[in-house]
């Protein structure tokens, strides 16, 4: 993550009265530096602009000087300097099962969609290859979101309806949910990519670090290592995506194929001692938050608390998963920590007051957050 910018000395006792102040000290004694004068008018607007010059373009200017606190396009400038690209947005993928008369065949490019709600509207996906109904009926069809980001991950039998309808068809449903929908890379996350190829302990050897930092440059929000997975020289990486979520199966293929580059040797990080490498999806575990007499000020709302914790335990799950363990004295402090909230009477994870074992190939997930 990145730091809080701490504005220099030197930019200090800078605001325009301050600046024109002192310009009507420095007259000579005998100029009339009163109010309304012709110096002191004339004078003004220098003051103002150079406020703005120093307390906005100035620190800015400092700030995009370093990646530990740019932003945007100018942290993505940083990035090229070793060699990383933001993440940009992804599509959630999965499959649709579509039911009618077989032989009819479903065309690459068919477009199925959820129904509208009071919440939202329809969101589309699109078929990614051309099927043909079997004979007993059905045809599975991997679809891939028409837009981008987090909105187009759905739950379980949620696309049930199809842009064109088809007499030949009779029912539309995803048995599973449609996932590895993801929002652009933000800036914290990119700069903490950044800050590892800056590292000078950055290795290539095949250790613990280089499989998670490798992931995460393939596209995934984190892995679990587990070596001699299927005996030595195997490596197994349990992989979650941007949202915290299992991967999917195009993220998985993502990552290994970024890893071992099977096509293109020249590009492959695998260390030959590393015989196999096995990607697959984590297994999470849900842990549901909750919050009694949770007091806040008017410059925040439970919702925007909900999105500051949701964002800040990612931080905690990395290091559970590196420990087996997620600990409670570890996750308490983030709700002092959020802008707004000034205190609180309980806190639970999964009810009770106490650590949350992980398996070694489980990764936690936040499920229902009750803060009241």
């Amino acid at each position: 993550m990145q730091p809080e910018f701490i504005r220099p000395e030197f930019i200090e006792n800078n605001s325009a009265e301050e600046i024109h102040q002192r310009m009507m000290n420095n007259l000579p004694a005998d100029i009339d530096n009163t109010p309304g004068g012709f110096p002191y008018d004339f004078t003004k607007p220098a003051a103002l602009e150079k406020d703005e010059f120093i307390n906005y373009h100035l620190v800015r200017a400092l700030m995009i000087a370093f990646p530990q606190y740019a932003w945007d396009e100018w942290l993505d400038l940083h990035g090229q300097q070793v060699h990383l690209e933001r993440h940009q947005p992804e599509s959630a993928s999965g499959k649709v099962k579509v039911t009618g008369t077989p032989g009819t065949v479903i065309a690459e490019g068919t477009i199925f969609c959820t129904p509208a709600t009071d919440s939202g509207p329809s969101i589309q996906f699109c078929s990614t290859q051309e099927k043909e109904i079997e004979t007993n009926g059905t045809v599975l069809i991997p679809v891939l979101a028409v837009e981008s980001g987090r909105d187009s991950n759905v739950p379980a039998n949620t696309i049930t309806l199809m842009a064109k309808p088809d007499k030949n068809i009779t029912d539309v449903i995803n048995p599973e949910q449609i996932k590895g929908g993801t929002e652009r890379e933000s800036n914290d996350n990119f700069y903490d990519r950044i800050a590892t190829e800056y590292d000078n302990s950055l290795t290539f050897l095949g250790n613990d670090s280089d499989y998670i930092r490798w992931a995460r440059e393939a596209g995934a929000g984190d892995c679990i290592v587990i070596p001699t997975a299927e005996g030595v020289g195997t490596v197994k990486l349990a992989l979650v995506d941007g949202n915290g979520q299992p991967a999917n199966e195009e993220l998985v293929q993502e990552v290994y194929h970024y890893i071992v580059s099977p096509e293109d040797r020249s590009k492959r990080l695998l260390p030959t001692a590393c015989a196999k490498l096995i990607c697959v999806p984590a297994t999470t575990v849900e842990i549901n938050y909750t919050i009694t007499g949770l007091l806040y000020d008017k410059t925040t709302s439970i919702e925007q608390i909900k999105t500051d914790f949701t964002l800040a335990i990612k931080g905690i799950y990395t290091l559970a998963k590196q420990q087996d363990i997620l600990r409670y004295n570890d996750v308490r402090p983030i709700i002092s920590d959020i802008a707004g909230v000034t205190d609180f009477h309980a806190f639970f994870m999964n009810g009770e007051m106490q650590n949350i074992r992980l398996n070694r190939e489980e990764y936690p997930e936040t499920g229902i957050l009750n803060f009241c």
